[in-house]
Protein backbone atom coordinates (compact mmCIF):
# COMPACT_ATOMS: atom_id res chain seq x y z
CA UNK A 1 0.00 0.00 0.00
CA UNK A 2 2.69 2.13 0.46
CA UNK A 3 3.31 2.22 -3.38
CA UNK A 4 0.32 2.98 -4.16
CA UNK A 5 -0.09 5.96 -1.70
CA UNK A 6 3.91 7.42 -3.20
CA UNK A 7 1.67 7.16 -6.86
CA UNK A 8 -1.48 8.78 -5.42
CA UNK A 9 1.02 11.39 -4.33
CA UNK A 10 2.66 11.99 -7.67
CA UNK A 11 -0.67 12.22 -9.29
CA UNK A 12 -2.20 14.53 -6.95
CA UNK A 13 1.03 17.23 -7.50
CA UNK A 14 0.62 16.46 -11.22
CA UNK A 15 -2.69 17.65 -11.67
CA UNK A 16 -2.48 20.55 -9.10
CA UNK A 17 0.60 22.34 -10.96
CA UNK A 18 -2.06 21.70 -13.96
CA UNK A 19 -4.90 22.87 -12.47
CA UNK A 20 -2.98 26.37 -11.86
CA UNK A 21 -3.99 27.67 -14.98
CA UNK A 22 -7.76 26.66 -14.70
CA UNK A 23 -10.11 29.34 -14.07
CA UNK A 24 -12.66 27.26 -11.89
CA UNK A 25 -9.85 26.98 -9.20
CA UNK A 26 -11.18 27.07 -5.69
CA UNK A 27 -9.51 27.52 -2.39
CA UNK A 28 -11.77 27.10 0.85
CA UNK A 29 -10.71 27.39 4.12
CA UNK A 30 -11.75 27.06 7.99
CA UNK A 31 -9.87 27.82 11.29
CA UNK A 32 -10.96 26.52 14.69
CA UNK A 33 -9.17 27.18 17.93
CA UNK A 34 -10.90 25.16 20.77
CA UNK A 35 -9.63 25.48 24.85
CA UNK A 36 -10.95 22.15 26.55
CA UNK A 37 -10.29 21.40 30.72
CA UNK A 38 -11.22 18.14 32.55
CA UNK A 39 -11.40 17.19 35.86
CA UNK A 40 -12.32 13.47 37.08
CA UNK A 41 -12.74 13.16 41.28
CA UNK A 42 -12.28 9.50 41.96
CA UNK A 43 -10.58 8.11 39.58
CA UNK A 44 -10.00 5.12 41.73
CA UNK A 45 -12.73 5.39 43.80
CA UNK A 46 -10.42 6.24 46.75
CA UNK A 47 -8.20 2.87 46.55
CA UNK A 48 -5.21 5.04 45.81
CA UNK A 49 -6.00 8.23 47.60
CA UNK A 50 -2.35 9.75 45.96
CA UNK A 51 -3.60 9.05 42.46
CA UNK A 52 -7.11 10.15 42.16
CA UNK A 53 -7.39 13.01 40.73
CA UNK A 54 -6.65 13.72 37.56
CA UNK A 55 -6.62 16.97 35.39
CA UNK A 56 -6.79 17.11 31.64
CA UNK A 57 -6.04 20.34 29.50
CA UNK A 58 -6.26 20.82 25.83
CA UNK A 59 -5.06 23.36 23.29
CA UNK A 60 -5.88 23.10 19.61
CA UNK A 61 -5.80 25.01 16.78
CA UNK A 62 -7.54 23.47 13.59
CA UNK A 63 -7.10 24.33 9.93
CA UNK A 64 -9.19 22.63 7.42
CA UNK A 65 -8.54 23.36 3.49
CA UNK A 66 -10.22 21.95 0.33
CA UNK A 67 -8.86 22.48 -3.33
CA UNK A 68 -11.40 22.34 -5.88
CA UNK A 69 -9.16 20.77 -8.98
CA UNK A 70 -12.13 20.59 -11.40
CA UNK A 71 -15.96 20.00 -11.13
CA UNK A 72 -14.46 15.78 -10.51
CA UNK A 73 -11.57 16.27 -8.44
CA UNK A 74 -10.68 18.04 -5.15
CA UNK A 75 -7.76 18.10 -2.94
CA UNK A 76 -8.38 17.44 1.15
CA UNK A 77 -6.49 18.66 4.46
CA UNK A 78 -7.27 18.78 8.11
CA UNK A 79 -4.54 19.24 10.26
CA UNK A 80 -4.10 20.70 14.07
CA UNK A 81 -0.70 22.28 16.58
CA UNK A 82 -1.87 20.45 19.67
CA UNK A 83 -0.73 21.31 23.00
CA UNK A 84 -2.00 18.84 25.53
CA UNK A 85 -1.26 17.94 29.13
CA UNK A 86 -2.36 14.98 31.26
CA UNK A 87 -2.28 15.53 35.20
CA UNK A 88 -2.67 13.18 38.32
CA UNK A 89 -2.44 16.59 40.82
CA UNK A 90 -2.94 13.87 43.39
CA UNK A 91 0.70 12.50 43.11
CA UNK A 92 2.07 15.76 41.81
CA UNK A 93 2.55 13.47 37.97
CA UNK A 94 2.16 15.51 34.65
CA UNK A 95 2.15 14.65 31.33
CA UNK A 96 3.08 16.83 28.38
CA UNK A 97 2.56 16.36 24.56
CA UNK A 98 2.75 19.23 21.88
CA UNK A 99 3.24 18.83 18.09
CA UNK A 100 1.14 18.83 14.94
CA UNK A 101 -1.31 16.44 14.23
CA UNK A 102 -2.48 15.21 10.37
CA UNK A 103 -6.32 14.53 10.88
CA UNK A 104 -7.46 14.16 6.84
CA UNK A 105 -5.01 14.59 4.00
CA UNK A 106 -5.94 13.60 0.36
CA UNK A 107 -8.04 13.25 -2.56
CA UNK A 108 -11.20 13.07 -4.03
CA UNK A 109 -12.90 12.25 -6.96
CA UNK A 110 -16.24 12.02 -8.20
CA UNK A 111 -17.45 9.75 -11.19
CA UNK A 112 -20.64 8.15 -12.18
CA UNK A 113 -24.02 9.02 -13.50
CA UNK A 114 -26.60 6.46 -12.79
CA UNK A 115 -24.49 5.19 -9.82
CA UNK A 116 -23.05 8.21 -8.41
CA UNK A 117 -19.71 7.96 -6.62
CA UNK A 118 -16.90 9.30 -4.86
CA UNK A 119 -13.73 7.88 -4.57
CA UNK A 120 -11.66 9.08 -1.55
CA UNK A 121 -7.16 8.67 -1.22
CA UNK A 122 -5.60 9.76 1.67
CA UNK A 123 -6.21 10.02 5.06
CA UNK A 124 -10.05 10.49 6.22
CA UNK A 125 -12.70 9.91 8.33
CA UNK A 126 -14.49 6.85 9.02
CA UNK A 127 -17.66 7.44 11.11
CA UNK A 128 -21.29 5.13 11.03
CA UNK A 129 -24.91 6.39 11.01
CA UNK A 130 -25.78 6.08 14.64
CA UNK A 131 -23.96 8.22 17.41
CA UNK A 132 -25.30 5.47 19.85
CA UNK A 133 -24.33 2.13 18.24
CA UNK A 134 -20.90 2.97 17.39
CA UNK A 135 -19.12 1.04 14.25
CA UNK A 136 -16.35 3.66 13.97
CA UNK A 137 -15.67 7.70 14.17
CA UNK A 138 -11.57 7.26 13.47
CA UNK A 139 -9.41 8.88 10.71
CA UNK A 140 -7.45 6.47 8.76
CA UNK A 141 -5.32 6.26 6.03
CA UNK A 142 -6.44 4.04 3.30
CA UNK A 143 -9.01 3.78 -0.22
CA UNK A 144 -12.52 4.75 0.59
CA UNK A 145 -15.31 3.75 -2.09
CA UNK A 146 -18.66 5.71 -1.60
CA UNK A 147 -21.66 5.17 -4.04
CA UNK A 148 -25.45 5.48 -4.30
CA UNK A 149 -27.65 4.08 -6.43
CA UNK A 150 -31.47 5.02 -6.17
CA UNK A 151 -32.68 3.55 -2.32
CA UNK A 152 -29.07 2.22 -1.72
CA UNK A 153 -25.77 3.69 -0.30
CA UNK A 154 -22.68 1.69 -0.29
CA UNK A 155 -19.72 2.62 1.37
CA UNK A 156 -16.12 0.85 0.73
CA UNK A 157 -12.84 0.87 2.30
CA UNK A 158 -9.76 -0.66 2.87
CA UNK A 159 -6.92 1.17 5.44
CA UNK A 160 -3.89 0.55 6.99
CA UNK A 161 -1.48 3.48 8.83
CA UNK A 162 1.15 4.74 6.48
CA UNK A 163 2.91 7.43 8.78
CA UNK A 164 2.63 8.28 12.91
CA UNK A 165 -0.35 10.59 13.04
CA UNK A 166 1.64 13.55 15.21
CA UNK A 167 5.02 15.22 15.42
CA UNK A 168 4.65 14.45 18.97
CA UNK A 169 5.80 11.10 18.47
CA UNK A 170 8.32 9.38 16.09
CA UNK A 171 6.50 6.10 15.39
CA UNK A 172 3.53 4.53 14.76
CA UNK A 173 0.53 4.07 17.48
CA UNK A 174 1.41 -0.01 18.23
CA UNK A 175 -2.21 -0.38 18.57
CA UNK A 176 -2.72 0.68 14.39
CA UNK A 177 0.77 -0.61 13.54
CA UNK A 178 0.17 -3.21 10.63
CA UNK A 179 -3.52 -3.77 10.92
CA UNK A 180 -4.99 -4.21 7.77
CA UNK A 181 -9.01 -3.46 7.73
CA UNK A 182 -12.08 -3.60 5.24
CA UNK A 183 -14.71 -1.86 5.72
CA UNK A 184 -18.29 -1.98 4.22
CA UNK A 185 -21.61 -0.58 5.27
CA UNK A 186 -24.74 -1.25 3.05
CA UNK A 187 -27.80 0.98 3.51
CA UNK A 188 -31.11 0.59 2.08
CA UNK A 189 -34.24 3.39 2.20
CA UNK A 190 -36.84 0.69 2.58
CA UNK A 191 -39.48 3.34 2.26
CA UNK A 192 -39.87 7.26 3.43
CA UNK A 193 -38.23 7.45 7.42
CA UNK A 194 -37.10 3.65 7.42
CA UNK A 195 -33.91 2.21 6.75
CA UNK A 196 -31.88 -0.73 7.20
CA UNK A 197 -27.98 -0.82 7.21
CA UNK A 198 -25.47 -4.17 7.07
CA UNK A 199 -22.11 -3.73 8.70
CA UNK A 200 -19.18 -5.40 8.17
CA UNK A 201 -15.33 -5.08 9.54
CA UNK A 202 -12.59 -7.78 8.68
CA UNK A 203 -9.11 -6.68 10.67
CA UNK A 204 -5.83 -8.55 10.66
CA UNK A 205 -3.05 -7.84 12.63
CA UNK A 206 0.42 -8.85 10.75
CA UNK A 207 2.41 -6.76 13.80
CA UNK A 208 5.27 -8.25 15.46
CA UNK A 209 4.44 -11.34 17.48
CA UNK A 210 6.77 -11.14 20.78
CA UNK A 211 7.60 -15.01 23.03
CA UNK A 212 7.34 -14.81 26.54
CA UNK A 213 10.67 -13.16 28.35
CA UNK A 214 11.26 -10.60 25.73
CA UNK A 215 11.95 -7.25 26.54
CA UNK A 216 9.40 -4.29 24.63
CA UNK A 217 9.83 -0.41 24.98
CA UNK A 218 7.34 0.70 27.26
CA UNK A 219 5.83 3.37 24.95
CA UNK A 220 5.56 0.32 22.29
CA UNK A 221 3.50 -2.03 23.87
CA UNK A 222 0.75 -3.57 22.30
CA UNK A 223 -1.46 -5.93 24.33
CA UNK A 224 -3.26 -7.85 21.90
CA UNK A 225 -3.00 -8.75 18.12
CA UNK A 226 -6.71 -9.24 16.75
CA UNK A 227 -7.30 -11.42 13.59
CA UNK A 228 -11.66 -10.64 13.89
CA UNK A 229 -14.44 -10.34 12.03
CA UNK A 230 -17.30 -7.86 13.22
CA UNK A 231 -21.14 -8.18 10.74
CA UNK A 232 -24.27 -6.43 11.78
CA UNK A 233 -27.29 -4.97 11.01
CA UNK A 234 -29.30 -2.03 12.00
CA UNK A 235 -32.73 -0.36 11.44
CA UNK A 236 -33.20 3.26 11.81
CA UNK A 237 -37.44 4.32 11.75
CA UNK A 238 -39.43 7.68 12.37
CA UNK A 239 -43.23 7.34 12.80
CA UNK A 240 -45.11 10.64 13.18
CA UNK A 241 -48.05 10.65 14.49
CA UNK A 242 -50.52 14.16 14.95
CA UNK A 243 -51.81 13.29 18.52
CA UNK A 244 -48.47 12.14 19.79
CA UNK A 245 -45.85 13.53 18.24
CA UNK A 246 -42.70 11.49 16.54
CA UNK A 247 -41.36 8.67 17.32
CA UNK A 248 -37.39 7.72 16.43
CA UNK A 249 -36.45 4.12 17.06
CA UNK A 250 -32.73 2.63 16.24
CA UNK A 251 -32.27 -1.48 16.59
CA UNK A 252 -28.93 -2.94 16.10
CA UNK A 253 -27.36 -6.27 16.17
CA UNK A 254 -24.06 -7.33 16.13
CA UNK A 255 -21.47 -10.53 15.99
CA UNK A 256 -17.65 -10.67 16.34
CA UNK A 257 -15.66 -13.57 15.46
CA UNK A 258 -11.89 -14.56 15.45
CA UNK A 259 -9.14 -14.95 17.26
CA UNK A 260 -6.80 -12.85 19.58
CA UNK A 261 -3.14 -13.29 21.45
CA UNK A 262 -3.16 -10.86 24.24
CA UNK A 263 0.22 -10.43 26.13
CA UNK A 264 0.99 -9.65 29.91
CA UNK A 265 3.86 -7.41 30.67
CA UNK A 266 5.55 -7.04 34.11
CA UNK A 267 6.11 -3.91 36.16
CA UNK A 268 8.62 -1.59 34.04
CA UNK A 269 12.26 -0.88 34.19
CA UNK A 270 14.30 1.05 32.68
CA UNK A 271 11.97 2.21 29.57
CA UNK A 272 11.10 -2.10 29.00
CA UNK A 273 8.85 -4.53 30.06
CA UNK A 274 8.86 -7.94 30.09
CA UNK A 275 6.52 -10.30 28.06
CA UNK A 276 5.30 -12.78 31.25
CA UNK A 277 2.30 -14.23 29.63
CA UNK A 278 1.42 -14.67 26.27
CA UNK A 279 -2.50 -16.21 25.66
CA UNK A 280 -4.20 -17.61 22.46
CA UNK A 281 -7.61 -17.23 22.47
CA UNK A 282 -10.76 -17.77 19.91
CA UNK A 283 -13.22 -15.09 20.16
CA UNK A 284 -16.87 -15.58 20.04
CA UNK A 285 -19.16 -12.96 21.10
CA UNK A 286 -22.56 -10.54 20.02
CA UNK A 287 -24.17 -7.63 20.91
CA UNK A 288 -27.92 -6.11 20.80
CA UNK A 289 -29.07 -2.77 21.57
CA UNK A 290 -32.12 0.00 21.08
CA UNK A 291 -32.68 3.45 21.19
CA UNK A 292 -36.43 5.16 21.22
CA UNK A 293 -36.39 9.06 21.20
CA UNK A 294 -39.72 10.43 21.36
CA UNK A 295 -40.46 14.35 20.48
CA UNK A 296 -43.99 14.78 21.90
CA UNK A 297 -46.29 17.31 19.18
CA UNK A 298 -47.09 19.70 22.19
CA UNK A 299 -43.48 19.96 23.73
CA UNK A 300 -41.45 20.02 20.23
CA UNK A 301 -38.35 21.35 22.31
CA UNK A 302 -37.76 18.51 24.24
CA UNK A 303 -37.01 15.16 23.16
CA UNK A 304 -37.13 12.08 25.46
CA UNK A 305 -35.43 8.85 25.32
CA UNK A 306 -34.98 5.51 26.29
CA UNK A 307 -32.43 2.59 25.36
CA UNK A 308 -30.30 -0.41 26.45
CA UNK A 309 -26.92 -1.57 25.10
CA UNK A 310 -25.40 -5.18 26.47
CA UNK A 311 -22.62 -7.06 24.94
CA UNK A 312 -21.73 -10.20 25.76
CA UNK A 313 -19.36 -11.52 28.47
CA UNK A 314 -17.29 -14.81 29.15
CA UNK A 315 -18.94 -17.39 31.10
CA UNK A 316 -15.50 -19.42 31.43
CA UNK A 317 -12.40 -17.45 32.08
CA UNK A 318 -10.32 -20.57 31.77
CA UNK A 319 -10.76 -21.90 28.58
CA UNK A 320 -9.50 -20.37 25.60
CA UNK A 321 -12.93 -19.86 24.29
CA UNK A 322 -13.81 -16.04 24.47
CA UNK A 323 -17.71 -15.03 24.66
CA UNK A 324 -17.46 -11.71 25.24
CA UNK A 325 -17.92 -9.14 22.52
CA UNK A 326 -15.83 -5.99 22.13
CA UNK A 327 -16.08 -2.96 19.66
CA UNK A 328 -13.77 -2.46 16.58
CA UNK A 329 -11.40 -0.03 18.50
CA UNK A 330 -12.55 2.72 16.10
CA UNK A 331 -15.21 4.27 18.40
CA UNK A 332 -13.40 7.23 19.49
CA UNK A 333 -14.14 7.75 23.52
CA UNK A 334 -17.53 5.59 23.95
CA UNK A 335 -18.90 8.47 25.55
CA UNK A 336 -22.16 7.37 24.13
CA UNK A 337 -22.59 5.10 27.03
CA UNK A 338 -21.31 7.68 29.83
CA UNK A 339 -19.01 10.81 29.30
CA UNK A 340 -17.59 9.72 32.67
CA UNK A 341 -17.52 6.05 32.95
CA UNK A 342 -16.74 5.39 29.41
CA UNK A 343 -17.19 1.68 29.14
CA UNK A 344 -16.45 -0.63 26.16
CA UNK A 345 -19.27 -2.73 24.99
CA UNK A 346 -18.16 -5.83 26.56
CA UNK A 347 -19.71 -8.16 29.26
CA UNK A 348 -21.93 -4.90 30.00
CA UNK A 349 -25.79 -4.25 30.09
CA UNK A 350 -26.51 -0.34 30.08
CA UNK A 351 -29.91 1.13 30.54
CA UNK A 352 -30.05 4.63 29.66
CA UNK A 353 -33.28 6.97 30.01
CA UNK A 354 -32.85 11.47 29.74
CA UNK A 355 -34.22 13.92 27.86
CA UNK A 356 -32.77 17.02 25.64
CA UNK A 357 -34.34 20.35 25.88
CA UNK A 358 -34.08 23.13 23.21
CA UNK A 359 -34.12 25.49 25.70
CA UNK A 360 -33.55 28.64 23.18
CA UNK A 361 -32.15 28.98 19.47
CA UNK A 362 -28.79 28.02 20.02
CA UNK A 363 -28.90 26.87 24.15
CA UNK A 364 -29.33 22.67 24.42
CA UNK A 365 -29.81 20.74 27.50
CA UNK A 366 -29.06 17.19 27.84
CA UNK A 367 -29.91 15.04 31.13
CA UNK A 368 -29.10 11.02 31.18
CA UNK A 369 -28.95 8.47 33.64
CA UNK A 370 -26.83 5.35 33.22
CA UNK A 371 -26.92 1.61 35.22
CA UNK A 372 -24.87 -0.69 34.54
CA UNK A 373 -24.42 -4.31 35.13
CA UNK A 374 -22.29 -7.39 34.03
CA UNK A 375 -23.34 -9.84 31.77
CA UNK A 376 -21.15 -12.52 33.52
CA UNK A 377 -19.83 -11.96 36.98
CA UNK A 378 -16.18 -11.04 36.51
CA UNK A 379 -13.25 -9.19 38.38
CA UNK A 380 -12.74 -6.52 35.94
CA UNK A 381 -13.92 -5.15 32.43
CA UNK A 382 -12.47 -4.40 29.07
CA UNK A 383 -12.78 -0.70 28.95
CA UNK A 384 -13.94 1.64 31.60
CA UNK A 385 -12.38 4.88 32.98
CA UNK A 386 -12.53 3.99 36.46
CA UNK A 387 -9.36 2.63 37.48
CA UNK A 388 -10.76 0.44 40.69
CA UNK A 389 -10.83 -3.39 41.24
CA UNK A 390 -14.03 -5.63 41.22
CA UNK A 391 -14.39 -7.77 43.58
CA UNK A 392 -15.85 -10.72 40.85
CA UNK A 393 -18.73 -11.20 43.13
CA UNK A 394 -21.60 -8.80 41.79
CA UNK A 395 -22.71 -8.01 38.64
CA UNK A 396 -23.53 -4.23 40.04
CA UNK A 397 -21.03 -2.19 38.13
CA UNK A 398 -23.07 1.07 39.39
CA UNK A 399 -25.05 4.07 38.03
CA UNK A 400 -24.02 7.31 36.30
CA UNK A 401 -25.92 10.85 35.60
CA UNK A 402 -24.58 12.82 32.64
CA UNK A 403 -25.76 16.60 32.31
CA UNK A 404 -24.82 18.30 28.75
CA UNK A 405 -25.08 21.97 28.36
CA UNK A 406 -24.02 23.36 24.76
CA UNK A 407 -24.84 26.94 23.92
CA UNK A 408 -24.01 27.84 20.39
CA UNK A 409 -23.16 31.64 19.56
CA UNK A 410 -23.85 33.29 15.74
CA UNK A 411 -20.41 34.43 15.72
CA UNK A 412 -19.14 30.95 15.27
CA UNK A 413 -18.23 30.30 19.17
CA UNK A 414 -19.54 27.17 20.98
CA UNK A 415 -19.53 26.51 24.97
CA UNK A 416 -19.94 22.71 26.58
CA UNK A 417 -19.85 22.35 30.17
CA UNK A 418 -20.59 18.65 31.05
CA UNK A 419 -20.81 17.37 34.34
CA UNK A 420 -21.11 13.96 35.70
CA UNK A 421 -21.29 11.86 38.84
CA UNK A 422 -20.55 7.79 38.91
CA UNK A 423 -22.00 5.83 41.84
CA UNK A 424 -20.41 2.43 41.68
CA UNK A 425 -22.04 -0.64 42.51
CA UNK A 426 -21.63 -3.97 44.69
CA UNK A 427 -19.28 -5.11 42.29
CA UNK A 428 -16.47 -2.91 43.41
CA UNK A 429 -16.97 -3.64 47.02
CA UNK A 430 -15.80 -1.49 49.82
CA UNK A 431 -15.31 1.14 46.93
CA UNK A 432 -18.59 0.94 46.05
CA UNK A 433 -19.51 3.58 49.15
CA UNK A 434 -17.12 6.59 47.33
CA UNK A 435 -18.61 8.20 44.53
CA UNK A 436 -16.70 10.29 41.26
CA UNK A 437 -17.26 13.24 39.68
CA UNK A 438 -16.51 14.86 36.49
CA UNK A 439 -16.80 17.99 34.94
CA UNK A 440 -15.29 19.52 31.53
CA UNK A 441 -15.53 22.78 29.58
CA UNK A 442 -15.33 23.06 26.01
CA UNK A 443 -14.98 26.41 24.27
CA UNK A 444 -14.40 26.45 20.60
CA UNK A 445 -14.19 29.30 18.08
CA UNK A 446 -14.63 29.10 14.26
CA UNK A 447 -13.38 31.67 12.30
Amino acid sequence: MRNQITAVCFFVLLQLSCAQAAENNALTYNLQFSMERSALEGLSLGEEAAEDRLVEKDLELEIDLEYQINDATYLFFTGAVIDETETIESADTSEHVSGFERKRIGLGYFFGEDIRSELNIGRMEFSSHSDWFLWWDEELDGLRLESTFEDFELVLGLTEEQARESTAVDFIDPEQQSVKRHLLSLAWEVSAGHSLIFYHLDQSDDSRSLVEGEFEEIKKIDEEDADLRWSGLSYFGELELASTGLFELEIHTAEVRGTETLYEFDDPSAGLSEVVEKENNRVRGSARSYLVNWTPGFLQDWTFFVGNARGSGDGNPDNRRVGAYRQSGLQDDAEAFGELYQPELSNLEADVTGFNWQVREGIEVSITSFDYRQRKIADEMREVSIEADLTGLSRDLGREIDIVVTIEAENGIEFILTAAEFDPGNAYGAAGVETSSYINLELAFEF
